[in-house]
């Protein structure tokens, strides 16, 4: 996992001094199609699954409710509903805080608040013609769950990412890697959760429609890996309001399985 923050790092570093070489050449030869620089941040679409990949505006508040119906062999996991605030702080500095309610049934039945999480991310590299926008992220998560402790291990969770977004034609791809280490509140071991999330969208129906295909990896250190594959499809109300489902598919996994998840999102 070194090896790849370090490849992350001289990735960074060298889009960045791409980007200002290229910003000191249209200083002496200007090149309209080079030098385009993409400056709104919510022209794009958000992934379902996936967190949001660019960070709010100053002054742009965004609302949303995530319903979430997981049913794994006799296990049932339902949120409802998850909520998530997104908002500006400075420019190209975002914030997020998410509030879940979670109804969970393994033995007996319990439903209550899960762990909040809040992320801050920053946009480092924007998205021009040539190279795709860059963000750097950190999530935390606190164990605020109210559920039994036999059905929830308690933990903090600290998550830092980095993430991508880069339109090819009407086509969306953006992504992140995820690296997640728990540290349980009962004093146990620590544990570390690898990510690599990527998701492809593409406008139809005059643009009111985004449809969606998510990949979706963990890797869990003690447990089993995770792979999912997320079709799904937005549809706008109105420039501000949209509706969406997804419905992932588990693929590494031989046993009773099924997910649904629905989202409501307005934007302030």
């Amino acid at each position: 996992m070194a090896n790849i923050t370090i490849l992350y790092i001289i990735l960074i570093l060298l889009m960045q001094g791409r980007v200002l070489c290229a910003q000191a050449a249209n200083t002496l030869y200007h090149h309209p199609a080079d030098s385009i620089v993409i400056e709104s941040l919510k022209e794009f679409p958000e992934p379902i699954l996936i967190d949001e990949t660019l960070p709010n505006e100053i002054g742009e508040w965004n609302m949303r409710f995530n319903f979430d119906y997981l049913k794994n062999d006799m296990d049932v996991n339902i949120t409802l509903p998850e909520v998530q605030v997104f908002f500006g702080i400075l420019r190209n500095l975002g914030g997020e805080i998410s509030i879940p309610l979670i109804y969970r049934k393994e033995v007996t039945a319990n439903y209550g608040f899960g762990s909040i999480s809040t992320n801050i991310k920053w946009l480092i590299i924007k998205q021009s013609s040539k190279i795709p926008a860059v963000v750097l992220g950190f999530e935390v998560g606190f164990p605020t769950s109210s559920l039994s402790v036999e059905s929830v291990e308690r933990a903090f969770e600290y998550s830092p990412y980095i993430a991508f977004l880069k339109e090819v034609g009407h086509l969306c791809v953006q992504g992140n890697l995820v690296r997640a280490i728990e540290f349980p509140v009962s004093g146990g071991e620590k544990k570390f959760r690898t990510e690599m999330n990527v998701a492809f969208s593409y406008p139809a129906l005059n643009e009111k429609v985004d449809m969606f295909i998510e990949l979706n990896s963990s890797w869990l250190s003690g447990e089993k890996d995770e792979l999912y594959v997320s079709p799904g499809i937005k549809y706008y109300l109105t420039e501000n309001h949209f509706l969406a489902l997804a419905l992932p598919v588990e693929l590494n996994y031989r046993r009773s399985f099924s997910r649904i998840i629905f989202q409501y999102q307005l934007l302030f």
